[in-house]
């Protein structure tokens, strides 16, 4: 499986739209280019939260920051003999 891209705001704003003027789940996918699973989870988290706003992502957040991250890459180049 390759890897998934998140719809847009846009996206998920059209899929509600077209949803509740009648259209059909496969018009709906077809008009978005996506599949019918992603139009169903939309609808789906739509009715459940009332929000468009995709889902928070579960994980541990990273340690260093790009900012601490480079300056700690310089010290390293910098002093090899540390």
């Amino acid at each position: 499986m390759g890897a998934k891209k998140e719809l847009t705001i846009d996206q998920r704003n059209t899929i509600c739209l077209l949803q509740q003027h009648g259209k059909k789940y496969r018009d709906i996918a077809n008009i978005v280019n996506c599949s019918l699973t992603t139009v169903s989870d939309t609808i789906k988290r739509f009715k459940e939260t009332g929000s468009i706003d995709s889902r928070p992502r579960s994980g541990r957040p990273p340690l260093f920051t790009h900012q601490k991250y480079r300056r700690l890459k310089r010290l390293v180049t910098l002093n090899r003999k540390i």
